[in-house]
């Protein structure tokens, strides 16, 4: 009872409590007594940033469709928020249950930018978690990390048990569920990590040791014996129906992206020289167009948004782009539903494709070509011609 009245009374002085109290239309809620594995989703950026973030969710719904695991959201709280939880001596908890960190069995990090790497040491401190992997023990939670942010892991690498990198639809299951079995048969944690590290897409920094080559000025990485020296990063396939989430968490407050949002492609299959994520998520897949649909149609009944949008890193390049637009528009023009499209290659912007998404509202298209002449756009290796940007551009105006 008394740790239910310091959250209420910590409430009242925060700027937006909605971004700490939980209850959301869709929230899972599990009873903590009746589950064998906890998981806390942490995303160490505020509320509003972490709930649009379609990577969470993906895993929110995977794990939490194991009866045996838990798994709740973290995101890290704003400076009012932190200033009171450390006035009151209260540990950072989860939005559903309100478990404190130390109570997890496993902490997930989702590293989408360096920027934010800061309050994962905010997190663990309010947790009262060691920040070091090397000052815990098994009595503690693992602390593991995925995301864009960890194909470059060595910065972070002390902080971290393990890194997954790649795909986690598949790979974070295969991690809490072996993680469990094997702290009931193993003392030592270094014994646990180099079991996981055994799982396809995981990087165990402490099996690894730096040393200077005579190569080059910079610190490279050599693993124990037995270990590999370089890691395979987890790829979901088949793709084209994988597990995706309906009835996604509605938000108390207004978030970054406050709608349906469906993935229709991971990857791209342009060659832009700058862009890390074409790398990252590569290769190319996309979705059935007719699970798009049914999954867009059945979230939005799922949730009562009246937005919705297709999610993917080039979106123009998805190959059933103006048919799956046309199909959803017939519908949800009569629902008075608007559909939304991420930044577009000027050339995937067609008069029909602009016509079919006005239909309900207008809105507006982010074209991107990036470099102002033909020759700069081909040193970088986007190849649009300045004739495709203007058809663009009339098209959208």
């Amino acid at each position: 009872m008394k740790k239910t009245l310091d959250y209420e009374e910590i409430l009242r002085h925060v700027e937006k409590p909605g971004r700490y109290i939980g209850g959301e239309w869709n929230e899972i809620k599990k009873d903590p007594r009746r589950i064998k594995t906890k998981i806390a989703l942490i995303f160490p950026d505020l509320y509003e940033v972490g709930m649009s973030y379609l990577g969470q969710k993906i895993l929110y719904f995977i794990l939490n469709n194991q009866p045996s695991v838990l798994a709740e959201r973290v995101f890290s709280p704003w400076v009012d928020m932190e200033k009171e939880l450390r006035r009151k001596k209260i540990p950072l908890f989860s939005l559903e249950n309100k478990i404190p960190l130390s109570n997890f069995d496993i902490l997930g990090f989702s590293l989408l930018y360096e920027l934010n790497y800061s309050n994962i040491l905010t997190i663990l401190d309010l947790g009262n978690i060691p920040f070091f992997s090397s000052e815990r023990d098994l009595d503690l939670p693992l602390i593991i990390a995925g995301g864009p942010a960890v194909f470059n892991p060595e910065p972070i690498a002390d902080i971290f048990d393990l890194f997954l990198v790649g795909d986690g639809e598949e790979a974070f299951l295969e991690i809490s569920n072996q993680f469990i079995n094997l702290k009931q048969d193993l003392n030592e944690k270094s014994e646990v990590l180099k079991e996981l590290a055994g799982i396809q897409g995981v990087y165990v920094p402490s099996l690894y040791r730096s040393f200077r080559s005579k190569k080059s000025c910079l610190l490279a990485v050599k693993p124990e014996d037995g270990f590999p020296s370089k890691i395979k990063k987890r790829v979901v396939f088949p793709f084209h129906e994988s597990v995706f989430p309906e009835k996604i968490i509605v938000p108390n407050i207004r978030t970054i992206f406050d709608r349906v949002s469906v993935e229709v492609a991971r990857g791209c299959p342009q060659k832009c020289r700058f862009c890390q994520a074409s790398n990252i998520y590569f290769p190319s897949r996309v979705k059935n167009p007719n699970f798009v649909i049914n999954k867009i149609l059945d979230s939005l009944r799922a949730t009562g948004y009246e937005d919705a949008s297709l999610a993917a890193l080039s979106v123009s390049d998805y190959p059933y782009l103006e048919e799956t637009i046309e199909s959803l528009m017939e519908i949800l023009e009569k629902q008075k539903i608007s559909l939304s499209l991420p930044s577009l290659r000027p050339k995937g912007l067609t008069s029909g494709i602009v016509e079919n998404i006005v239909r309900v509202r207008k809105t507006g298209f982010t074209l991107v070509p990036e470099a102002g002449t033909e020759r700069l756009r081909r040193v970088i290796n986007k190849n649009l011609k300045n004739s495709e940007i203007w058809d663009a551009s009339k098209n959208a105006f």
